[in-house]
């Protein structure tokens, strides 16, 4: 299946997956950034902080998923849009696993994101901790008949993901999955969120 992720050039860079060396993503990641910090006129040092996130998206980049870097309030917030899809239908105990975090510190958070190409789907945002520093994360999950996407905004510094989720919501409400059926079922897009909403209900005051 062909992922088409849409993008607003002015704020997403494509990481492309690529086999490179170490030194040809870090050569890619300083050309990619200086074009683009040079056409949006932002400061050199915020290329510089673009390129480093070109570089570890790109490290991790593989061929089946798809990868952006966001790049919102003039470089100030800056965080990775990786997408992918799973050719089945997940599980509950799966699609759990997936919007849940065993780092989370607070309550998660739930949306639901109607889409063109992705149809109905659920969105948790969530603070997690990892070693001594806390970042934001947005998980997103389409539910097809037999297939399921799969999208994960972060890390990201907690204040800085309201700032980069508006342009992620907007890669996801226009792209599109060759092949997929979106699911007509909105009862189990509705039964995930309740159960999110039930397991923020009951978190230890």
């Amino acid at each position: 299946m062909q992922l088409n992720l849409r993008h607003d050039p002015e704020h997403c860079i494509p990481v492309p997956f690529v086999a490179q060396t170490a030194e040809e993503r870090a050569a890619w990641a300083r050309e990619t950034a200086t074009a683009f910090a040079a056409r949006r006129e932002l400061a050199p040092a915020v290329a510089t902080r673009i390129a480093a996130a070109l570089e570890d998206v790109a490290a991790v980049t593989t061929g089946e998923s798809r990868s952006l870097v966001i790049v919102g309030i003039e470089g100030r917030a800056i965080a990775p849009l990786t997408v992918f899809a799973v050719d089945e239908r997940l599980s509950d105990d799966d699609q759990a696993a997936f919007l849940w975090s065993a780092s989370a510190l607070l309550p998660p958070t739930t949306e639901i994101l109607e889409t063109e190409g992705f149809g109905v789907g659920i969105s948790v945002t969530l603070l997690e901790r990892h070693g001594d520093r806390d970042f934001g994360f947005e998980r997103w999950l389409f539910l097809g008949e037999e297939t399921t996407i799969a999208a994960i905004l972060g890390p990201v510094a907690p204040y800085a993901l309201a700032f980069v989720e508006e342009a992620a919501k907007a890669v996801l409400s226009t792209s599109t999955l060759e092949g997929f059926v979106p699911s007509t079922d909105r009862a189990r897009v509705d039964a995930l969120d309740r159960a999110v909403v039930r397991f923020g209900e009951d978190w230890p005051a």
